[in-house]
C-alpha cells in the first residue's frame, strides 16, 4: 500500500526512539492517482523566490528513493510572485505530466464573479484546464451564524466552488482560517475536503484543544501553515530551532497531513525537506527529551510571543 511504502524511519540522536514521518499522503491525490508530498511548496509574499526553486523541489521528489508521490504547489494571489510562478508553470511538460502534480490556490473573495476570476487567474499557471485544490481563504468568525452553522454568504461561496467540481474545473474544495474555533465549525458544518490551520511550536494549544479533535473525528485532513511563525522561531528562539525542526513538529501531529511552507531559497528548501528524506546525518535531529522541552518552552507565555502581532485570536489559547 502507499501508506506502508512511504513511511521513512527518521533517526534521532541520543538513542531516542526513531521518528516516523510519512513522505506522502493519500488523503490528497493527483489526477493520475499519485499521493501528494506532505511538504507543499508555496509562494512567499515577503521574499523573492527564484524561478528554479519549484523545479528543484520537483526534481528532489523525483529523485527520491520512493518516487511514487507528487509535488504540491500552493500560491495565493498569482500576481505577487512572478518568478516563483514562472517556475511552477514549467514544472510539467504537457497534459499528461500535469496530471502528476497537485496545484492549489484560491482567494478571499466570496462573490461568485470574484471567485470565478480567482479560478481563472490560478488556472493560467497550471495548464488552464483544472485546479486540484481551490481554497476559500481566511474565513473569519463573523462569517459564521453560530458555533455550528455557517453564514449564508460563506455557504453560498462554498456551494459555488462545489459547482467547479461538478464542472471538472476543481478537484478538491478547501478553506483556510486563522481561528481554530472557525476551523472546528468548518470541519463539522461545511462539505470540505481539507482545512488550512495555523500550527507551530509556539501556537499549538488552541489547535490541539479546539480544532484538531474535530477534524480528526470528521476525518478531514489539515494543511498546516505558519509552522515557522513567519521564521520567528528560527530567528528568536534560544536554544535555536531549524526550519526542519519546525516542519517535523507539525508533521508528527496526527491531524496534520500536509505542511504548507514558503522556502525562500534553495538552502531553506533543503532544510525544510529533511524530515521527509531518510537522512543518515543524525545532527539534523534532536533527542526526544530536548524536542519536547523546546515544544513546551515555545508553547508557554515565557517568550511573550503575542507581542509580534502573529496571533489574531489570542483568546483561543487561554
Amino acid at each position: 500500500s502507499h501508506q506502508s511504502s512511504v513511511v521513512l524511519m527518521m533517526e534521532s540522536k541520543g538513542g531516542d526512539a526513531d521518528k516516523n514521518v510519512r513522505m506522502f499522503t493519500d488523503k490528497l491525490m493527483t489526477a493520475s492517482g499519485k499521493p501528494v508530498c506532505r511538504y507543499a511548496l508555496g509562494g512567499a509574499a515577503r521574499s523573492t523566490q527564484s524561478e528554479y526553486l519549484p523545479l528543484k523541489y520537483r526534481d528532489m521528489l523525483q529523485n527520491a528513493d520512493d518516487d511514487t508521490g507528487a509535488p504540491f504547489y500552493f500560491y495565493y494571489n498569482p500576481h505577487r510572485y512572478p518568478q516563483f510562478l514562472s517556475g511552477v508553470s514549467q514544472s510539467f511538460d504537457d497534459s499528461t505530466t500535469r496530471r502528476d502534480i497537485f496545484f492549489a490556490s484560491g482567494g478571499t473573495e466570496r462573490s461568485p464573479a470574484a471567485l470565478d476570476q480567482r479560478l481563472d487567474d490560478a488556472l493560467a499557471f497550471c495548464g488552464g484546464e483544472y485546479l486540484d485544490g481551490f481554497v476559500l481563504e481566511y474565513v473569519c468568525q463573523d462569517e459564521l451564524d453560530s458555533d455550528t452553522q455557517l453564514g449564508k454568504e460563506l455557504q453560498n461561496a462554498i456551494d459555488h466552488v462545489q459547482s467547479y467540481v461538478r464542472e471538472n474545473r476543481v478537484r478538491y474544495v478547501m478553506a483556510s482560517t486563522h481561528s481554530h474555533r472557525v476551523g472546528r465549525t468548518l470541519s463539522g458544518a461545511a462539505s470540505l475536503d481539507a482545512i488550512m490551520l495555523r500550527y507551530n511550536m509556539s501556537h499549538r494549544k488552541a489547535a490541539e484543544t479546539i480544532s484538531f479533535p474535530e477534524v480528526l473525528e470528521n476525518n478531514i485532513p489539515v494543511l498546516a501553515f505558519t509552522t515557522t511563525r513567519w521564521n520567528g522561531l528560527q530567528r528568536e528562539a534560544s536554544p535555536a530551532v531549524t526550519t526542519a525542526d519546525c516542519i517535523t513538529f507539525a508533521l508528527q501531529q496526527p491531524a496534520v497531513e500536509v505542511v504548507l511552507h514558503s522556502a525562500r531559497d534553495e538552502d531553506e528548501l533543503d532544510d525544510a525537506l529533511l524530515p521527509l528524506f531518510a537522512c543518515s546525518d543524525s545532527t539534523h535531529w534532536m533527542s526526544d527529551s530536548v524536542y519536547h522541552d523546546l515544544c513546551a518552552y515555545y508553547g508557554s507565555d515565557e517568550m511573550a510571543w503575542n507581542d509580534d502581532g502573529y496571533d489574531e485570536y489570542p483568546d483561543e489559547s487561554r
